[in-house]
């Protein structure tokens, strides 16, 4: 799939097919795609016999200054990280004979292709102020009009191909736009072995504390942890004897690890910053120092640990630290589960906030569990807080119950005609007026 980038540095290669040395460097962030644009552009060349020669050994700065001088025609420099050859004491020497390399006819064509971070790029191409010294007088000369700069994310020209080739076939493009919406599809493509290798390999405490996320989000969760929920929760997923090896800060040292980036600044777990104005009052405090699971990890957990029930420690964390949003989808998780003390406690708890839909799902439990005076007092309370589930529900039970207006049409039957009332307030009002009528 072509991008711009793609289509500046395919110039430069069909420039050096026709016998003009050239030189090019992309430069993005971790995991953009450099090696692999530059890895697809020169396979034009290595069809038509040219050599490909990347200075390693003993170090790369040492195999660049010592063999530089012996390139030879039709040969392809390839210079990946280019701040391993252009920093430190060997910089600008090496920079000085790429330079005589690439205007030197007796060995042209050859292609010189590097790769280089951002930072490094502003490093080598600043001019030095009046009165200092200007470190890399012949970096930035080198580099000056060389670089071909990719962008963190896709553009929409390029996710719309992007997704014209998913929808062909190519399965891994289809995983990537799946799992991300903010274009940095080279950054999950390249950190997703990474992060589940990271996740298999880790320390018990590490393990623990994503084994939380990961159940956190399979079960309902909303998809900003409170560090306090994993904190609280992670105990009980460890065992006795790695509970006894820990160390005094191992809960420090965990966070710690887990939020370490991998390729593409992906990481296990991420500090979540949700903006101002998309947090409500309520939610200010709770989300003041959150974490969110890593998409591709949050994919893994919901296959490997579908079965899996969380512990003790889970449930009570989630009662103490977690939303009312969450409460209600881990209620019914725990119901599920047959986790029914924990069913109840997490809905009360979410009830409590006067959460309509909360109350609601309350409602349900108790009429579950035999209940049904207290059941139907909640789904009136519900209904008046705005929860059209509970006024719907009231009506049906009313329905079944033989329950009728004077005019002979059950309560059901009567919303049907008029229509659940609109309006947030009343709603229970709303049902003895169609009583009424």
């Amino acid at each position: 799939m072509s991008r711009p980038h793609d289509e500046h540095l395919a110039a430069v290669v069909e420039a050096a097919d026709e016998g003009h040395s050239g030189m090019a460097v992309l430069v993005g962030s971790s995991s953009t795609g450099k090696t692999r644009a530059c890895w697809e552009a020169i396979q034009p060349l290595a069809a038509l016999g040219w050599r490909l020669w990347h200075p390693f050994d003993p170090t790369r700065a040492d195999a660049a200054l010592a063999d530089l001088h012996r390139v030879e025609q039709r040969t392809i420099v390839w210079l990946n990280d280019a701040q391993q050859y252009l920093g430190g004491e060997s910089g600008e020497q090496i920079a000085a004979a790429v330079h005589r390399l690439l205007t030197d006819e007796s060995r042209s064509p050859v292609l010189v292709l590097g790769t280089l971070w951002p930072e490094y790029q502003n490093d080598y191409m600043a001019l030095a102020r009046p009165g200092n010294p200007d470190p890399h007088p012949q970096a930035r000369a080198l580099l000056a009009g060389r670089l071909i700069t990719l962008p963190d994310c896709f553009d929409h020209i390029a996710l719309n191909k992007a997704k014209v080739l998913a929808v062909a076939g190519d399965r891994q493009l289809a995983h990537a736009l799946h799992h991300t919406d903010s274009g940095r599809l080279t950054q999950f493509l390249a950190g997703a072995p990474e992060l589940l290798r990271r996740y298999e390999t880790s320390d018990p405490p590490v393990r623990a504390l994503l084994e939380v996320a990961m159940d956190a989000r399979r079960l309902g969760a909303g998809l900003h942890l409170p560090v306090s929920f994993l904190e609280q929760a992670v105990d009980d997923y460890l065992s006795d004897d790695e509970y006894d090896d820990l160390a005094d800060n191992w809960l420090d040292q965990a966070f710690a690890d887990v939020t370490s980036p991998v390729h593409g600044r992906l990481a296990p777990l991420r500090r979540a910053r949700p903006r101002p104005a998309r947090r409500s009052p309520a939610m200010e405090t709770a989300l003041s120092h959150c974490y969110r699971l890593a998409d591709y990890l949050e994919q893994h957990g919901r296959r490997s640990r579908a079965r899996m029930c969380p512990p003790e420690s889970f449930w009570q964390a989630a009662h103490d630290h977690l939303i009312p949003e969450s409460l209600i989808n881990l209620a019914d998780a725990a119901r599920i589960r047959h986790r029914f003390h924990w069913a109840e406690r997490l809905a009360q708890q979410a009830a409590d906030s006067g959460n309509a839909d909360a109350i609601t799902r309350l409602a349900e439990i108790r009429r579950t569990n035999g209940a049904w005076k207290e059941a139907d007092q909640l789904l009136k309370q519900a209904a008046d807080a705005g929860s059209t589930t509970a006024l719907i529900r009231l009506a049906h039970i009313q329905h079944k119950a033989g329950l009728r207006t004077p005019n002979g049409m059950t309560l059901w039957g009567r919303l049907l005609v008029v229509g659940v009332p609109s309006g947030s307030m009343g709603r229970w009002t709303s049902i003895s007026r169609c009583l009424a009528s």
